[in-house]
């Protein structure tokens, strides 16, 4: 499985961020993850861009 990655409309399958630094640290952590054999939903995307967002990373 690969990832869908627009890194100039910042999506992730689909998912859009606003913050590049939070794109980039969900892109780094399904990309590490998926390593192990993760594969990843849409819904995961929008919990790790929200959970991401909630704790203030910027």
């Amino acid at each position: 499985m690969t990832l869908d990655i627009n890194t100039k409309k910042m999506t992730i399958m689909g998912v859009s961020f606003e913050n590049w630094v939070i794109f980039k640290s969900v892109w780094y952590v399904l990309s590490t993850n998926m390593i192990e054999g993760w594969q990843p939903t849409v819904g995961d995307v929008e919990k790790l861009r929200d959970e991401a967002l909630a704790l203030g990373i910027v």
